[in-house]
This record gives structure tokens, C-alpha cells and sequence, in this order.
């Protein structure tokens, strides 16, 4: 294929790039369903993202199942760990968003506890890609994923708008979803990711 040129070049690295997502979301769907979604939605879920990291810099060669498995068995607890101790603090959030709404019936508290809110979820979305990035204790992984979001307003401004933007394509072709999922969505997560974290790093050093 070295010899394809201009559009047919274009062509074949698009199918290529296409069938790499598929089947990474295939293997998200089977080993989510393999830890029976409870047991297996986090490690599968930080499999993709140990895939996508490795494109992100520029190792295109790698094995997607090999590099998928390994994160997948290594993780198993650690990331349910994490993953269920971000779950109970949601519920919390939520129930305290209910009480607030239900009962309490003041502003201001309705108000702080949205902005906390709106920092919980941003700070999910930086604890996976900090996850497969670097070796940390577990309850550290939620300290640096809220230190790197608010450190990273701009790329945390930027992650959001790609997932609203890939949320509503799902909506219009729900196509999309069933055969790319997870991928799309941690493609642009885990590239914002590794631009934040160098950022502060270079910050850190300088």
C-alpha cells in the first residue's frame, strides 16, 4: 500500500483508522459484558483509553488486543476501586442536589452544589487518561484529575464542547454509537489530556 497516493492514500487511511475504532470499541463491549458491566465497565473502559494513549503518541504499531488485555487484567481492581469511589461520590452529589431541590429550597446551596457538580464531572473526564498515563496511589488519581482540570480551564472548556459535539452526533446517527462509542468520545479526551499534562509539567520544571 506504500505506492497509493493523494485520494485513494486518503481513502485507505481513513478505512485503516475506521476499522481500528470499531474493533476497540468491540473489545470495550465484550470485556464490559465479560466483567459482567458491574465488574467490567471501569477496566474496559481504561483499556480503551491505555489504546488511545498509545496513538496519541504516535505509536501506531502496537497491538490494540495485546495493549487492551493488559490494562484490562492489570487495572481489574485498581480502577473498580476508583471507579465505584467516583460512583458514591455522584450519588452523594445527586442526593444532595435532590434534598437541596426538594427541601431546603435556597439558592445559594442549589447554586454551590451544581458548581460542585460540574466539577465532579470534569474531573472524570481527566481520570482515565491520567490513569494509563502515569502510576499513582488510588485516591491520588482523583486528587490530580480535579489539580489538572482546574489547572487546565481552556482543555477542560474543550473536552467538554467534544463530548457535547460527539453526544449529539450519537443523537442524529445513532449508528455512530453502536459501532464507535467509547472510542470517539476518548480519542479527543485523551489528546486534550496529553496537550494539559505536558503543560503543567513544562510549568512544574520551568
Amino acid at each position: 500500500m506504500e505506492n497509493l497516493n493523494g485520494a485513494f492514500k486518503w481513502f485507505y487511511d481513513g478505512g485503516n483508522w475506521l476499522f481500528k475504532l470499531m474493533y476497540l470499541h468491540l473489545l470495550w463491549v465484550v470485556f464490559t459484558l465479560a466483567g459482567l458491566i458491574v465488574l467490567g465497565l471501569f477496566p474496559a473502559t481504561a483499556g480503551v483509553f491505555s489504546v488511545i494513549r498509545k496513538w496519541v503518541d504516535r505509536d501506531y504499531d502496537i497491538s490494540i488486543y495485546q495493549t487492551f488485555m493488559e490494562t484490562y487484567k492489570s487495572s481489574f481492581l485498581k480502577i473498580n476501586g476508583i471507579g465505584y469511589i467516583m460512583v458514591f461520590i455522584g450519588l452523594f452529589l445527586q442526593f444532595d442536589y435532590l434534598i437541596s431541590k426538594q427541601l431546603v429550597g435556597s439558592l445559594f446551596i442549589h447554586i454551590i452544589l451544581l458548581i460542585f457538580i460540574l466539577l465532579y464531572f470534569l474531573t472524570l473526564f481527566y481520570l482515565f487518561p491520567l490513569f494509563v498515563h502515569v502510576e499513582l496511589k488510588p485516591l491520588q488519581y482523583i486528587k490530580q484529575s480535579l489539580f489538572l482540570m482546574l489547572a487546565s480551564p481552556l482543555h477542560s472548556f474543550a473536552i467538554t464542547l467534544s463530548i457535547i459535539v460527539i453526544y449529539y452526533l450519537f443523537v442524529f446517527l445513532p449508528v455512530v454509537l453502536i459501532m464507535l462509542g467509547v472510542p470517539l468520545v476518548a480519542y479527543p479526551m485523551m489528546h486534550l489530556f496529553h496537550h494539559a499534562f505536558n503543560r503543567v509539567q513544562q510549568k512544574k520544571s520551568a
